[in-house]
């Protein structure tokens, strides 16, 4: 029965490959912001436009990326703009200020190399980080050719501290041992040690360190996301989600690609692969309505959703064996018809309905969700086992046994029942999408804050990052379910463990 379940949790993968794609293909429908024409007179209106369209990968091509851009690309791009004082020149020089530091090895070689003019552009740009680096002499104010003189002395006595054994180096000992000294070490490299930065962050267990290295990491991006003292384990936690969701976006903006990267960049560098990895990884990042990880959002709230749906289907099974097989048992009697009528009614009653009755008359916000969860799949699963039952009893093996004597309660119990059931084990894998949607509504007539009533405030707020990542649980789950449930139909039929040996040793 283990290969018989492995083989059916694998056969997993390629249906959530697909459900992954038609959710990707929904959020793509999603309104894109557009960013403004190149002439615009505002280069920080301009930026944040961009910015908006990136934080959901729009800037990237969906599915096969032919020319992924690093630092390098966006440096060249830069340096080209500001030298013949194109269009963007504007917007270069911020982009430029921003990739600060990360920028340096590529562009300060590529200064000789540039007419005077130019080169006095470029090294004027870059004087906002020499400021961020704290180096006293930076003045945005000199003249174009000692901006250039600056930059060429800085990089003869400090290109050395700009390679990735040194800034690893430096990024261990704040981590280590933090000092104010060291951490002013890594500024003076700037946002060149964000990556390794970023990356020390998930294994800091200090919370000293996590708050230098967040203060760092803060002063070179510009952002203020630093931990504060006293901070709770999941104030951390929130501050390490947003910093490895935001380098999960912006990245690219301070490495270079090469060689093998650069090829898996082709795909990886994709809106679809971002946003399956992100979900994969759980690099989902915080929440727009309320700025918590999405991550711990949704486990904490499907952990109640997926009780009560459990629950739910538990009693939904209890109540609908019995019934159907009473049925079953009293073919077209009053008790069958009125036992038919009874479950016909709940089915036609809106869950809706049934939750707010249950919600007035008990009040019980324990037994009565679970109760008018159930009402969704108790019906269908009870006519299922009626003609399940009525299809067992009319069988070969029960006319024999019933000839040799065995009492109608055995036979229908021991013999009947057994069977009659496999139908059924296999449906209630069948229910959980619909308990799970019926949830959607049951916590909110109930006000529980489950899964479903956090969905319902995430499209009130077009938070689209919990919409995704709820839709691919909540199909992992239902494939998980199948997978249970034809597992149980394998341990109760021995006739399916048999196929699967034969299978096996052929």
């Amino acid at each position: 029965m283990f290969a018989f379940a492995m083989r059916r949790a694998l056969w997993a993968v390629p249906t959530l490959f697909g459900v992954s794609i038609v959710v990707f293909l929904m959020t793509t429908l999603l309104p894109d912001p557009k960013a403004p024409e190149a002439s615009s007179a505002d280069p920080e209106a301009r930026l944040a436009a961009e910015e908006r369209r990136r934080v959901r990968f729009l800037d990237l091509p969906k599915f096969f990326n032919a020319d992924p851009s690093d630092v390098r690309h966006k440096v060249d791009a830069c340096v080209e703009s500001l030298s013949n004082d194109g269009p963007d020149a504007q917007v270069c020089e911020r982009r430029l200020a921003r990739m600060g530091g990360a920028a340096l090895p590529y562009l300060i070689p590529r200064l000789d190399r540039l007419g005077p003019v130019g080169r006095g552009r470029v090294a004027l740009a870059l004087m906002p980080v020499a400021q961020r680096m704290g180096i006293p002499e930076a003045d945005t104010e000199m003249a174009p050719d000692r901006a250039a003189l600056f930059w060429s002395h800085f990089w003869e006595d400090r290109s050395i501290d700009f390679t990735e054994p040194a800034v690893n180096r430096s990024v261990k000992r704040l981590s280590q041992h933090g000092t104010d000294l060291r951490e002013q070490d890594l500024k003076l490299v700037d946002t060149f040690a964000l990556e390794q930065i970023v990356a020390a962050m998930k294994t800091t267990r200090d919370p000293e360190a996590l708050r230098r290295l967040t203060r760092v990491a803060s002063h070179v991006s510009g952002r203020d996301l630093v931990l504060e003292d006293g901070a709770t384990r999941a104030q951390r936690r929130a501050i390490v989600s947003a910093w490895q969701s935001w380098w999960y976006v912006h990245g690219t903006d301070y490495v270079a690609l090469d060689g093998p990267e650069r090829v898996a960049a082709s795909i990886s560098e994709t809106r679809y692969a971002k946003w399956v990895l992100g979900a994969a990884t759980g690099q989902l990042g915080l929440s727009t309505r309320d700025g918590v990880p999405v991550l711990d959002k949704l486990l904490d709230r499907a952990v109640v959703t997926f009780t009560m749906a459990f629950l739910a289907l538990l009693v939904s099974f209890a109540i609908a064996v019995p019934v159907g097989v009473v049925g079953a048992w009293r073919r077209g009697s009053v008790v069958d018809h009125a036992l038919a009528f009874v479950m016909l009614l709940v089915y036609s009653i809106p869950t809706f309905l049934v939750a707010h009755v249950l919600d007035r008359w008990t009040g019980s916000h324990i037994v009565a969700p679970i109760a008018a969860l159930a009402t969704v799949s108790m019906s269908t699963m009870s006519q299922q086992q009626r003609a399940s039952m009525i299809d067992a009893l009319s069988q070969d093996y029960i006319r024999v046994a019933r000839g040799k004597g065995v009492g109608m309660l055995r036979v229908a119990v021991v013999h009947a029942l057994r069977n009659a059931l496999l139908p059924t084990v296999t449906l209630s894998g069948l229910q959980v999408p619909a308990l799970i949607g019926a949830a959607f509504v049951v916590e909110e007539v109930f006000g529980i804050r489950g899964m479903g009533w956090e969905t319902l405030r995430a499209i009130e707020a077009h938070d689209a990052a919990f919409l995704v990542a709820m839709t691919l649980l909540s199909a992992l789950a239902t494939i998980l379910f199948l997978v249970a449930s034809e597992v149980a139909y394998g341990m109760l039929d021995p006739r399916v463990r048999e196929s699967q040996t034969r299978r096996r040793r052929a």
